[in-house]
């Protein structure tokens, strides 16, 4: 069972998502913040407990904080203590330069390009 963030301004995608997490059965809870300051926010909550999420699909465009700021922050304040939490970034962008700088991050482990699917989720679960 996995708890999974979702971090991205895109409604349509959000509400696709989240009805591919409402039909699937090896997700035990998940969050959707629209932009990177409520996710920062939202980790910091949860924190020092079992809530921190598994897995966090981030998008790269978004207003105010873009994906890769919000990564950046991320490493700085949580990486060293939730280094088994695995960071996606879940993008339209087809560019190799931001799958290229997605990757040299420490905390990110795959680029995955959208729509998210239940069998690109199940993948990328396993």
């Amino acid at each position: 069972m996995a708890k999974i963030l979702l971090i991205d301004d895109d409604e349509i995608n959000n509400f696709t998502v989240d009805a591919i997490l409402k039909q699937v059965d090896f997700i035990n809870k998940y969050v959707i913040k629209d932009n990177g300051w409520d996710a920062l926010g939202y980790l910091q909550s949860v924190e020092a407990t079992d809530d921190f999420p598994d897995l966090i699909f981030v998008d790269i465009n978004m207003p105010e904080m873009d994906g890769f700021e919000f990564i950046e922050r991320y490493e700085a304040v949580f990486w060293v203590n939730h280094q088994h939490t695995k960071i996606k970034m879940l993008s339209s962008s087809m560019s190799e330069k931001d799958r290229s700088k997605a990757l040299n991050f420490s905390c990110v482990s795959d680029y995955v390009f959208k729509p998210l699917t239940k069998n690109k989720l199940a993948d990328l679960i396993n």
